[in-house]
């Protein structure tokens, strides 16, 4: 049996993980400037692994960069939030009309790991990265190559937001009970059911995040 090679930990990864962390953890502000002499100086490093660091971040929607103003921690906006809520949506029924008729049960059972290790994880981040392979899971069996990359950039470019939504909405955890009940009524080839069941947990979540962030902006 061949075994997994460990990946070696770069200063890279550890300064996008630290700078990560530390923006969920609200001791980087939204909005605030973040620069390269400054964590080069933290990590005891040279700015070129905090540039490809920077890069990460800004890739994972963490940051963003203005020319002549450098990085900054990236602000979510209510309207930012309705906007995305209109795309996600209009691309998910797409998908999913075509996914759920194909499942196999290669898929539940993959739907009911993927569940078992969001119950288990004590890692918000860790967390994150299983529900983005549950959603995944959920899209591929529609064989629609082109939309189903373009969700996952979608969902990648706003991890922000999804860590948001868990530490207001869900205070730090993230329920799987909505995962079930889809899962469940796929099973039982109620596909109109369970679509309507992800476009209506996904407007909730969204509605009670957009009212949070109305009520932080002012």
């Amino acid at each position: 049996m061949a075994t997994k090679t460990k990946k070696t930990i770069t200063i890279t990864d550890k300064i996008a993980e630290t700078l990560k962390q530390d923006i969920n953890n609200g001791k980087i502000s939204a909005g605030e400037a973040i620069f390269e002499r400054n964590i080069a100086e933290r990590f005891h490093t040279s700015v070129i692994p905090v540039r490809e660091a920077l890069r990460i971040l800004e890739g994972e929607g963490f940051i963003i960069h203005k020319k002549f103003s450098g990085y900054s921690v990236r602000q979510i906006n209510p309207e930012e939030m309705v906007e995305l809520y209109d795309i996600i949506r209009f691309l998910s029924g797409q998908i999913l009309s075509k996914a759920v008729p194909r499942y196999t049960d290669l898929t539940y059972h993959r739907f009911q790991t993927l569940i078992e290790e969001i119950d288990k994880s004590k890692d918000i981040d860790s967390k994150i990265l299983l529900f983005k392979e549950f959603v995944e899971t959920a899209f591929i069996p529609a064989g629609l190559k082109y939309s189903l990359e373009l969700t996952m950039q979608i969902f990648n470019r706003n991890t922000i937001i999804i860590h948001g939504m868990i530490e207001k909405i869900f205070k730090g955890t993230l329920s799987t009970q909505f995962m079930r009940q889809f899962m469940e009524l796929c099973q039982k080839k109620e596909t109109e059911m369970a679509i309507k069941l992800w476009m209506d947990e996904y407007e909730i979540r969204t509605k009670n995040y957009v009212a949070i962030l109305s009520n932080d902006k002012f």
